[in-house]
Parts: C-alpha cells; sequence; structure tokens
C-alpha cells in the first residue's frame, strides 16, 4: 500500500470573520490549489479518499474525488493536533516546546506523542483496510510532520514542519518503511 498525505491547501485567513479556526474553506488561490493537486494526481492510482473533518482539508480533495468518481471518507483522527483549545498568543513558542518534548501537553491539548500515535493508528487502519492500493489522505501540517517523524525522526522536527508549503504531497512506502533523507515529497 501507499500512502498520499496532502496537507490541505491555503485556506482563508484565521482572522476572517465567519469562520471558526477548523471550518475555514480554502480561499481562491486554495481552489486553484486544489484543482492542480487533482491534475497532478489523477494518474497516481488512487482508489480511495479519506480525509480530516475540517473543510480545507475536504476541500482540498474534492477536485481530485469529483475527478476519480470517488467519495471522500471522513476520519476524525486524521483532525488537527489540538495544541490547546484555548488561544495561544505564544503558539509557536508553545508548538516547538512540544516537538522538544512528545511528552510535553498544554491543559486541554494533545502532546505530540498523543497526536503522534492517532495519526499512526489511522494509518495502519488504511494500511490493512487497503492492501496494495494507493490511498489518498488529506490532512493537516502538524499532523502530518508528525506522521512523518515517526518514520524518519532524524529528519522531521519542528524546522521540517515549519516549511512545510501549502499543499503539499507526502509519498508514505508500503509498510511504513523508514523514510531516507531525500523521501519523495
Amino acid at each position: 500500500m501507499t500512502i498520499l498525505l496532502v496537507r490541505h491547501a491555503q485556506p482563508v485567513e484565521s482572522s476572517r470573520a465567519g469562520h471558526e479556526e477548523n471550518d475555514r474553506p480554502l480561499s481562491q488561490m486554495g481552489r486553484r490549489q486544489a484543482e492542480r493537486l487533482a491534475d497532478e494526481l489523477a494518474d497516481a492510482g488512487v482508489e480511495a479518499i479519506y480525509s480530516s473533518p475540517h473543510r480545507r482539508a475536504v476541500e482540498t480533495l474534492a477536485p481530485l474525488a469529483q475527478r476519480l468518481s470517488l467519495e471522500i471518507s471522513i476520519v476524525d483522527d486524521l483532525r488537527e493536533r489540538t495544541l490547546s483549545p484555548d488561544p495561544l498568543p505564544d503558539w509557536r513558542d508553545q508548538l516547538r516546546r512540544a516537538w522538544q518534548d512528545f511528552s510535553f501537553r498544554l491543559p486541554g491539548g494533545e502532546s505530540s506523542a498523543q497526536a503522534q500515535e492517532r495519526v499512526r493508528r489511522v494509518l495502519a487502519e488504511l494500511s490493512h483496510r487497503h492492501p496494495d492500493q494507493t490511498v489518498a489522505v488529506a490532512s493537516h501540517g502538524n499532523l502530518i510532520a508528525l506522521a512523518l517523524h515517526a518514520l524518519a525522526s532524524d529528519v522531521v522536527g519542528f524546522a521540517f514542519w515549519a516549511q512545510i508549503p501549502m499543499p503539499a504531497v507526502y509519498r508514505v512506502p508500503p509498510d511504513g518503511a523508514p523514510l531516507g533523507p531525500g523521501f519523495d515529497a
């Protein structure tokens, strides 16, 4: 099985009125990015599509799903990692700390270890459900970086997360084989 981990395309700004953080749709640029992504992945042999429940992730793979006549299955555990349920003015510093100490957890939030275990369970279930198939999975930067960290902890960390573009596609090899320094991004 091959999993294509897809970070969502560009959403509208989080400060934009009328959109709760996790319900932000794609921006106009994000919609164009999603169309280009569908062009790029149309011939990748994708046989199933899964997504975080957050709107920006679903909308990123919607053009591909339409092109391939596939349904998008929503998996709650593909949601972004909850650093804190409350707004954090220093969220980036707190996230850096969470990458340095995988057991660090703010009140009401998830530690890196907890979020990583959550995404690992989802990917293991998808591997079991779709042996010998290619599956596209839409999620979010932090959760994807934690999934990749499980395969290449020497390569993936806070700095890697900070450089992930929107959108981005990472090919996870069959059986979760460790990623090398130049893994397919």
